[in-house]
């Protein structure tokens, strides 16, 4: 592993993808492994700080407007399973959005939560756009809630009026907002679910900050939590033996950002300098999206610091990421069905940005002899046959799979292993997902659904 991530390394491949660092040596402190210690005197104790964890903890919450705040060394993950059942009692119900990450569904098996699946808008191009605030309308009393805004592309819900609604039925609002810790440093991106009303709200430090991998928030916001059993759910879902170096580098990149706030307008003016050299009034092979989308398909606002590329051409993403990879040393984050995203970060440079706007520039040309001019440059999304790859949101726009077990239920059944193409009509006893984003096509006590894209040569079924 060490030597394989070195060759990759020494390639020299600009990563628009996370973490968010870019390996970027302004934010990672020399001689980070020294920071790779233990809770001995001095330090402090992440299930009860009281020292300099605990400190960090406060600067977080006052930076971002929360009651508490509490570091997650175990990833967005960690607090979003704790949320979940830190809110739901066996057999509550929970508002869950059927396009959530697949910790969604592991916080609804240890909690025994009931899902009501709630389903995000589709747009043209087969994406999960927000949810439409009034899909709440008629949520029981009581409730907890759970949305993800801003999505893996960077849909925002409407948090404000969705909050609104939640609180109206005595309900708690969850936010996975895991790709939104950027957000509070500028009002060039949408606004914070924890100023809009949310009651809890995670981040992935480490997905749009430069922060090394797995460091995550958890925000606490009024008094509708119970924080104590919150805490209880933290300290199970995370090591006892929390990491120093993820903690540390947090501490270090933060108060760097705190200081300097140039380093947001710099990258901020960067975003609007790439955002400009992309977009073109003329229909490109490979296209970039932007806040147009807002305001349509229960999209609120969208965060510019996603770059995503819509292809306009019949070929498969994949494709496209190599030659990105191999011939313009450009990694994306994603390709998947009909788009490519890449994701920045105030850890990118003018060299990164240059050689993306490069890269896309010269495969328009290289593929301009492919778009589709008798159609006007607008592609028919669903006639792409070749591509058969997943698409990440297969299961909202075909239908969810139908319920035959709670997954509480599903997980404790005795199983067996079956070859993918003899799981049709089966009943799933592991969660199915495609990644990236980790969104769950079948989720395990659902029935396995014909046609379904490969994802595995074998699956476990309940017997």
């Amino acid at each position: 592993m060490y030597e394989q991530i070195n060759t990759y390394i020494s390639r020299e491949i600009y990563p628009f993808h996370m973490p968010g660092h870019k390996r970027n040596p302004m934010f990672l402190p020399q001689g980070m492994g020294n920071l790779d210690i233990t809770e001995i005197p001095g330090m402090d104790v992440l299930s009860q700080p009281a020292g300099i964890i605990h400190e960090l903890q406060g600067a977080i919450a006052e930076f971002y407007g929360a009651s508490e705040s509490y570091l997650l060394v175990n990833g967005s993950s960690a607090g979003i399973v704790a949320a979940i059942c830190a809110t739901c009692n066996h057999g509550t119900p929970l508002y869950a959005p059927r396009n959530g990450h697949v910790s969604m569904y592991n916080g609804i098996a240890l909690s025994g939560a009931t899902p009501i699946y709630i389903i995000p808008e589709i747009t043209p191009d087969g994406l999960a756009g927000g949810i439409n605030p009034e899909v709440l309308d008629s949520m029981k009393e009581g409730a907890a809630v759970l949305i993800v805004s801003p999505t893996y592309e960077g849909f925002v819900s409407d948090i404000k009026e969705i909050a609104t609604r939640v609180h109206s039925r005595g309900g708690i609002l969850i936010v996975d907002e895991a790709h939104g810790a950027h957000f509070r440093f500028s009002d060039a991106f949408p606004a914070s679910a924890l100023e809009l009303g949310a009651d809890i709200v995670i981040q992935s430090f480490h997905k749009t900050l430069p922060a090394l991998g797995q460091t995550a928030v958890l925000h606490v916001k009024g008094t509708r939590v119970d924080t104590a059993r919150l805490r209880f759910y933290l300290q199970a879902m995370q090591t006892t033996s929390p990491s120093y170096m993820l903690m540390g580098q947090l501490d270090y990149a933060l108060s760097m950002l705190w200081k300097r706030p140039e380093i947001f307008e710099t990258y901020i003016n960067r975003l609007n300098g790439i955002r400009r050299a992309l977009s073109t009034t003329a229909i490109q092979a490979i296209g970039l999206t932007g806040r147009e989308r807002a305001g349509s398909h229960g999209i609120y606002d969208t965060d510019p610091g996603k770059l995503l590329f819509r292809i306009n051409i019949y070929e498969n993403p994949e494709a496209i990421t190599e030659m990105l990879s191999n011939q313009y040393r450009v990694q994306m984050e994603m390709a998947c069905g009909h788009h490519l995203l890449a994701m920045t970060s105030v850890a990118d440079t003018d060299e990164g940005f240059q050689r993306l706007w490069g890269a896309i520039g010269s495969l328009n040309i290289k593929l301009e002899h492919k778009l589709d001019t008798t159609a006007k440059g607008q592609v028919d999304w669903g006639a792409n046959s070749d591509n058969k790859k997943c698409k990440p949101y297969d299961v909202i726009r075909f239908g969810i799979p139908e319920a035959i077990m709670p997954i509480k239920d599903a997980i404790i059944q005795k199983t067996e292993c079956v070859e993918w193409e003899n799981a049709p009509g089966r009943i799933a006893a592991e969660i199915i997902a495609a990644y990236p984003p980790g969104i769950a096509l079948v989720a395990p006590g659902e029935r396995i659904p014909q046609g379904l894209p490969q994802l595995a040569q074998r699956i476990q079924v309940v017997k």
